[in-house]
């Protein structure tokens, strides 16, 4: 999991981990934790314009 302070927008990148695509950290390299991944996937649809799920 990666331990960096503040991930932003544009400091992911997705990686093949098997057969699943996993968001990754451009900096440190490792897998967003659940935390960073909710505030990455709300920064997403903010950014592509689409409501928020439920």
């Amino acid at each position: 999991m990666c331990n960096c302070g503040s991930v932003h927008f544009y400091d992911v990148s997705f990686k093949l981990q098997g057969m699943t695509v996993v968001p990754t950290c451009k900096n440190c390299g490792e897998s967003l934790s659940d935390e960073q991944f909710s505030k990455f996937e709300k920064e997403l649809v903010k950014h592509w314009g689409f409501d928020e799920k439920d």
